[in-house]
């Protein structure tokens, strides 16, 4: 039986400056509407939210590192309040149950003054790869979806008209089921005086690294590894480096003592569940998945055990699975690498690497960290940190199977 098609929601520009409260009152009502339509699905849905980014716009060739706080901290606060809407209205997220939802974030391109040409064929650029493209991109090459959610309201309409007509301008013509939500409130605040920023490196990334054991994969890691792709800069032409993203997932045999280590998936699966998100957030080529992409399998002895590497044949990038037997992985055996995205759990991690490298007189990599996801308030002001925590925690995903298997076996 065929996987059912993605549903798209695409959002309005976000509001400024985006906080936690900011974007509930902005993205909240929408997401309450979508979330509601999919979860009495007879299937699991694989939603693509689409966030606009105009702060970032007309900077994406420069150092990535320059706009990657802003950008992840975007991803962060949405991503919770996707798992807090879910978590309220008791849809699954971690399984592919009728009615589960497995949302993954893409960044736009989009400012809201740029003009799109209509005549004539659409070429996207052939180098471009997620999580952050431009609108004509998207539209060429992700056309197929269950239902469109467009929002409500003069900015979610506009940008919904955009994405229609360059879809559409191309044979076949978009397919999908188009429903309207509501939208929310999104104010602009204007800063009275300049926030004071810190000197932002120059240093771009070709080689870039993150580690865990992304079992049963969640929002947390959706973020760590979209704030991963988000760092390899983009290729300028065909002749570019091959940009590396390294992902070393935890080996089996490390991960037998772990709580509830029956329900542990195995290093396998856990590699084919990280690919298949990083492919959804990096690949935009106009042919199928199958077809644009190569697999090399490693399984002679390499340092850090066998790997799997995913060439994404449009845009240069090589997804390098890793399996890791101890804390550091390829970081100090590939020199190559010259960044490190931890989360605030791993963040000692990096300053171990790096002392690590020092003492093979390495230089030491950039690290970057990724902010916590967070339950914060619901509206009537009752914590939902529990239900929420619940979502995110690979743990609590398998003591809630292990209950479940209990409760079927009585």
């Amino acid at each position: 039986m065929p996987n059912p098609l993605p549903s798209l929601l695409l959002l309005p520009p976000p509001p400024v400056p985006i906080t936690s409260a900011s974007l509930s009152a902005a993205y909240r009502p929408s997401l309450v509407a979508v979330v509601s339509t999919l979860k009495v699905l007879s299937t699991s849905t694989q939603l693509i939210v689409v966030l606009p980014c105009p702060a970032v716009h007309a900077q994406l060739q420069a150092p990535r590192c320059q706009i990657y706080t802003e950008l992840q901290r975007s991803l962060a606060g949405l991503y919770s309040l996707v798992c807090i809407v879910c978590a309220n209205l008791g849809v699954d997220v971690e399984s592919d149950t009728p009615g589960s939802i497995d949302a993954r974030i893409l960044l736009l391109d989009y400012d809201g003054s740029q003009h799109f040409e209509e005549e004539g064929e659409l070429r996207p650029d052939p180098f471009v790869a997620g999580p952050i493209v431009d609108l004509p991109t998207l539209a060429v090459t992700r056309r197929q979806w269950n239902i469109v959610f467009s929002v409500d309201g003069e900015e979610g309409q506009k940008i919904f008209a955009s994405y229609l007509k360059l879809a559409n301008h191309r044979s076949p013509s978009l397919h999908g089921h188009v429903m309207t939500v509501a939208g929310g409130v999104s104010l602009i605040q204007r800063e009275t005086e300049p926030v004071p920023r810190k000197p932002a490196s120059a240093n771009t990334h070709n080689v870039v690294a993150v580690g865990g054991t992304f079992d049963h994969l969640h929002a947390g890691h959706k973020l760590l590894l979209t704030a991963t792709a988000l760092l390899l800069q983009p290729a300028r032409s065909s002749s570019a480096p091959h940009r590396r993203l390294i992902v070393g997932i935890t080996g089996d045999e490390l991960l037998k003592n772990k709580k509830y280590a029956e329900y542990l998936s195995s290093w396998a699966q856990r590699q084919e569940d990280v690919v298949d998100f990083l492919l959804s957030v990096l690949q935009f080529a106009r042919g199928s998945r199958e077809a644009e992409i190569e697999t090399l399998s490693f399984d002679e002895p390499i340092p850090n055990g066998r790997s799997i590497h995913t060439r994404l044949k449009n845009c240069s990038i090589v997804i390098e699975c890793v399996e890791i037997q101890d804390p550091f992985g390829p970081t100090i055996t590939d020199e190559s690498v010259t960044a490190l995205v931890v989360s605030g759990e791993t963040r000692s991690g990096g300053k171990a690497v790096n002392d690590k490298r020092a003492e093979k007189g390495w230089k030491h990599l950039d690290v970057f960290e990724v902010d916590v996801l967070n339950a914060g308030e619901t509206e009537q002001g009752a914590s939902q940190t529990e239900v929420f925590s619940s979502k995110i925690s690979s743990t609590a995903i398998r003591k809630r199977r292990a209950e479940i298997a209990l409760t079927s076996s009585l």
